[in-house]
């Protein structure tokens, strides 16, 4: 199964998106509303950022969410920065009708560091509710990252850093080994601004999402 990989790719903080899989497990979440990060976005947003600036090719987006099955093919050299909104509307289209997480924000922060702020929705979670991450994100290597998380809460409940740390470091081991396994994937570097992510290497041309 190949999962997250024009998403990961493009944004360079999959990670962060990945806590989230990783984490509900532990808990269970309340009926809060997700954190607002003053983050807004048009499904335009999405296009702009992969079909304007990225050029890769995607059958349907909806069919890339997490956990989704699709196939790649060929290279794209990519030299661009990517918006918060940009990001943000990636991940709200391609999980709108079938993936797990909705309403979801991503604020770059700068120096290395990301938040995120999302809906929960997966029949592995016992109850559906809203989840906020933040942390650094910093590139390892051309197929792969490591993550600090300092702050995650599942509703109204502040995760423990020991479970942090538990499932932080599973979750690496994972998107890692995927990561490594993406044909046409080279990650030279991934700059963090305020508001935006400087992305620079090749990505898929084509994206085929199979459901």
């Amino acid at each position: 199964m190949k999962t997250l990989k024009i998403i990961g790719a493009i944004i360079g903080a999959l990670l962060l998106v990945g806590i989230f899989a990783a984490i509900f497990i532990y808990w269970q979440i309340s009926t809060a509303e997700p954190k607002d990060l003053g983050v807004t976005y048009t499904e335009q947003d999405a296009k702009t950022a992969i079909e304007d600036k990225a050029k890769v090719e995607v059958n349907d987006l909806s069919k890339v969410y997490f956990g989704s099955n699709f196939t790649t093919e060929g290279e794209v050299f990519v030299s661009e920065t990517f918006t918060d909104s940009e990001i943000s509307a990636i991940q709200n289209y391609a999980n709108e009708a079938s993936g797990p997480f909705k309403q979801v924000q991503i604020h770059f922060i700068g120096d290395n560091k990301v938040e995120a702020s999302g809906y929960v929705e997966d029949a592995r979670v016992t109850i559906p509710g809203p989840v906020y991450v933040r942390g650094e994100v910093i590139q390892t290597g051309p197929r792969s990252f490591s993550t600090n998380i300092e702050s995650l809460s599942v509703g109204d409940y502040e995760v423990p850093r020991s479970i942090i740390e538990r499932a932080n470091s599973e979750f690496i081991g994972y998107v890692n080994g995927i990561l490594s396994g993406i044909d046409g994937l080279n990650i030279e570097s991934v700059q963090i601004n305020n508001g935006s992510v400087d992305f620079k290497g090749t990505l898929p041309k084509k994206v085929n999402g199979l459901q």
